[in-house]
């Protein structure tokens, strides 16, 4: 048995799209094109399941820092989750927290989320019955958001890690 205390190296994906948008894609989700898993490696999967300013930044914080090591992230909100991938922060919990982090020199929300969208290795997905149960159209989505279904995002996360905010 040989252990490795070195770094991994995820592969990268041929074709996979990172930053897929559209509407809704029928109730299950199961409707969405399959060509945008193919290839795709997912190394952490995060479920946001909650619009508290805490669990957003620290799902942000651990989204933004794989990335920045080369990992590939799916960014799935559910329930209330869905806020942090809309355009505006109405449904945020503690929004006014933000301000305080920013003092202390450390990325806001809205800087994290920018810079998810612009790292090839982040995918952002929404649930639609998430969107639907907070009464929320898809043009409440930020640009680069795709809303599919949990089936969708169990078969983009595979058997990556899976963290829970």
């Amino acid at each position: 048995m040989s252990l490795s205390s070195g770094s991994r190296t995820p592969p990268t994906p041929a074709s996979a799209p990172h930053h897929p948008t559209g509407a809704a894609l029928g109730l299950s989700g199961l409707s969405v094109d399959l060509s945008q898993r193919e290839g795709g490696v997912c190394d952490l999967a995060i479920m946001v399941v909650e619009a508290r300013y805490e669990r957003i930044h620290a799902a942000l914080m651990l989204a933004v820092t794989a990335c920045a090591l080369g990992q590939h992230v799916v960014l799935f909100g559910m329930g209330a989750g869905v806020a942090a991938f809309c355009q505006n922060w109405d449904g945020l919990e503690q929004a006014e927290r933000d301000a305080g982090r920013q003092e202390a020199g450390v990325a806001g929300i809205q800087d994290l989320r920018t810079a998810l969208l612009e790292f090839e290795e982040a995918s952002l997905l929404v649930c639609d019955s998430g969107l639907k149960a907070m009464k929320l159209p898809d043009e409440a989505l930020v640009e680069g958001v795709a809303c599919v279904g949990l089936p969708t995002f169990m078969d983009r996360a595979g058997t990556a890690r899976l963290a829970v905010f």
